[in-house]
């Protein structure tokens, strides 16, 4: 009986350890990684010297006063400016009443367990090109173009910079600015993969993505699963930002093993959409280039002139 006691507590700890890597894995997905001045040069969110010219750190209006003090919904950097727009339920709407021409696949295998896979970081910029505008049409393609100025060139307007990917489209655009913070949906989506559940990309579909999107998340927070479990349980409970300004254990974990191929395959990120969230982010990289794109997303319809300034430098 005291036997099967203890065994019954060793598998109650060891289900409260796999909770606590499946919750910090999709706060990882939904939030990003926190970051500060001071932290070791290429450590994981570490902030750049180049960042000194900015007058602020990127994250979300409702997260401002909870973060870093120097933390808003803008990048103030010199001569690159942007100010995130605040949109609403009916810019969401409109999003999602696009219907996109050309979907991308369900992938048929995990990418994050092919070696082989490239990714590369060659300049290039996702544009929405209209094919029927008409109300009852409303219809569009998303195309990869090598510059900005070759995606206006062919009638089309960047949706973000980086190649077109399974989460380029408006539907889950329109998700990224809706869940603002998706950490207890993710939460709750990924608990149900850790037991076994077969319902966690349906789950991740109902929050809003599009089948292919809901997919790469899926791969994204079993790969973490798989690679930062152990470095997860040991770290918690840790901020996301240790006392130098650097990532935890945990988070650098899952930025090192599983941001690039969900960058590479994902096709869409927060600040490479010019979105903000909970967590500040620099606004500029080590090579004081913009990390956040200034894009604002109304599309076809909505005159730019309504919308908040966006100055970067030409390309």
């Amino acid at each position: 009986m005291v036997l099967g006691r203890i065994a019954g507590q060793q598998r109650k700890a060891l289900a409260r350890n796999m909770v606590v890597c499946v919750i910090t894995t999709a706060s990882v997905l939904s939030t990003g990684c926190g970051v500060r001045r001071g932290a070791p040069e290429g450590s994981p969110g570490h902030v750049s010297d180049a960042n000194q010219v900015c007058a602020t750190l990127f994250c979300s209006a409702e997260a401002q006063s909870e973060s870093d003090p120097r933390c808003a919904p803008s990048c103030k950097c010199g001569r690159y400016e942007f100010s995130e727009p605040k949109y609403d339920e009916h810019d969401v709407h409109a999003l999602r009443s696009w219907r996109l021409l050309n979907p991308a696949s369900v992938l048929p295998a995990d990418p994050f367990g092919e070696a082989s896979l490239e990714h590369d970081d060659s300049p290039a910029y996702c544009a929405a090109i209209s094919v029927d505008t008409s109300p009852s049409g409303r219809t569009y393609r998303l195309k990869t173009f090598p510059t900005e100025r070759a995606a206006r060139a062919a009638g089309g307007q960047v949706t973000r910079r980086g190649r077109c990917g399974a989460c380029s489209s408006f539907q889950d655009l329109a998700t990224y600015i809706e869940r603002r913070d998706l950490n207890r949906a993710g939460r709750l989506c990924g608990l149900r993969g850790m037991f076994g559940d077969k319902t966690q990309v349906s789950c991740l579909s109902n929050l809003g993505f599009t089948d292919a999107c809901a997919q790469v998340w899926s791969f994204n927070i079993e790969n973490t699963r798989a690679e930062c479990m152990g470095i997860c349980t040991a770290t918690l409970p840790t901020k996301h930002k240790l006392p130098d300004g650097s990532l935890n254990a945990c988070l650098a974990c899952d930025e090192v093993n599983s941001g690039p191929t969900f960058k590479a395959v994902a096709g869409r990120t927060r600040r490479r959409s010019g979105l903000s969230s909970a967590i500040a982010r620099p606004c500029l990289d080590a090579g004081g280039k913009p990390v956040v794109y200034p894009v604002e997303h109304y599309y076809f319809t909505r005159s730019r002139a309504k919308t908040a300034g966006a100055h970067h430098r030409p390309e």
